[in-house]
C-alpha cells in the first residue's frame, strides 16, 4: 500500500501558466523522497498541493487509500516545513518543526517523530563530511 500517491497531478494558474505538469509518484511507507530541481520548476507547488494549501487543477492525491483532493489541510494529518523554517524566529529549527506536533499530539510524540526525521539527516551530514563534501 502507498503512503502517498500522486497520479497525473497538475497545477495550471489563471492565464495558462502551468506550474506542475502531470506528476505521478508512488511513495511507500518508510521511503524517503527528495524533490530536487531549479527555482520555479514546481517543487514547492507540488508540496503545497499535497498539504492542501494549493488547489490542484487536475489529477489525484491519495494519502493511504484516501483521495484527499477536496480534504481541508487540517484533516490531512500531514505537515510541511518551509525553506525559511522560522515561523517563530525566537525558536530553534527543532522547536519550529515540533510546535504543531506538540499542540496536536503532545511533546513526547513530537520528540519521537523528530528523532526519526533527524536520524537520516544526521547520517547524511556525517557521510558528506567523511567524503570531504561540504
Amino acid at each position: 500500500m502507498s503512503a502517498l500517491k500522486l497520479h497525473n497531478l497538475t497545477k495550471t494558474y489563471p492565464g495558462g501558466s502551468r506550474a506542475v505538469d502531470d506528476v505521478s509518484l508512488d511513495i511507500r511507507k518508510g521511503e524517503f523522497l527528495v524533490l530536487v530541481g531549479p527555482s520555479g520548476c514546481g517543487k514547492s507547488t507540488t508540496l503545497r498541493m499535497i498539504a492542501g494549501l494549493e488547489e490542484i487543477s487536475g489529477g489525484e492525491i491519495r494519502i493511504g487509500e484516501r483521495v484527499v483532493n477536496q480534504v481541508p489541510p487540517k484533516d490531512r494529518n500531514i505537515s510541511m516545513v518551509f525553506q525559511n523554517y522560522a515561523l517563530y524566529p525566537h525558536m530553534t529549527v527543532r522547536k519550529n518543526m515540533s510546535f504543531g506536533l506538540e499542540l496536536r499530539y503532545g511533546g513526547g510524540w513530537a520528540e519521537r517523530a523528530l528523532r526519526r526525521v533527524f536520524k537520516p539527516a544526521r547520517s547524511a551530514e556525517l557521510n558528506q563530511k567523511r567524503k570531504g563534501i561540504g
